[in-house]
């Protein structure tokens, strides 16, 4: 039986739909293993680079651990960047079918503005022993033509950290280039995979 956790230090989790359109057949799963926690990260990288202001795109997430010892997982999210960006966050903690979340989705956002000062914003805390699925919309507000903002989702628990995330540009065209973070502050144990993206649309130049 699942035991919800509330109230927690550093919880988050990010994923709610509002838009109904089914994940895309290009969609790209990237696995995030630490040492206890792994993250699975499935998103339509192409579709998130040709997003122009008001447009959207879907990003799912499995959070789970294999921890030793019993305890909890906290999801977070932090961003950073010039290019302002809309979240719906949503949980499931069976497996989404289609756009429906057979035990019922927790609401987690709706049309947040996500704060791109770099700080990690706390969503959600769970037990350990579960298996969350998380699912976003995330929306491009506006911006210019070479702005980006690097957003991450992570998974903290079991003495580590590991997340990952994608640069987003309002006017399309990016680059891959993971980067491993280790050690530091906060116990980063896991790693983290960081997409950036950059502006590749060179007729006219910015508007």
């Amino acid at each position: 039986m699942r035991r919800r956790i509330g109230g927690g230090v550093v919880v988050g989790v990010l994923g709610v739909v509002l838009c109904a359109a089914p994940a895309s057949a290009a969609s790209e799963t990237e696995v995030v293993q630490g040492e206890y926690v792994r993250l699975v990260s499935v998103a339509d990288w192409d579709r998130a680079a040709a997003m122009a202001p008001g447009e959207s795109m879907r990003w799912d997430l499995e959070i789970s651990a294999d921890a030793p010892e019993p305890g909890t997982l906290t999801i977070a999210m932090s961003a950073a960047g010039e290019t302002p960006l809309v979240v719906d966050a949503a949980l499931c903690f069976e497996e989404w079918q289609g756009e429906t979340c057979p035990g019922g989705a927790e609401d987690l956002r709706a049309a947040w503005e996500i704060s791109r000062d770099g700080e990690l914003v706390t969503l959600e805390e769970f037990d350990a022993a579960d298996v969350a699925n998380l699912r976003l919309q995330v929306g491009v507000l506006g911006g210019s033509a070479g702005d980006t903002t690097q957003m991450r989702v992570y998974a903290i628990g079991a003495g580590e950290r590991v997340g990952t995330g994608p640069g987003l540009s309002p006017t399309g065209g990016w680059s891959a280039s993971p980067w491993l973070l280790g050690g530091g502050a906060m116990l980063l144990v896991g790693t983290a995979s960081l997409i950036l993206v950059r502006s590749a649309r060179q007729n006219g130049g910015a508007s």
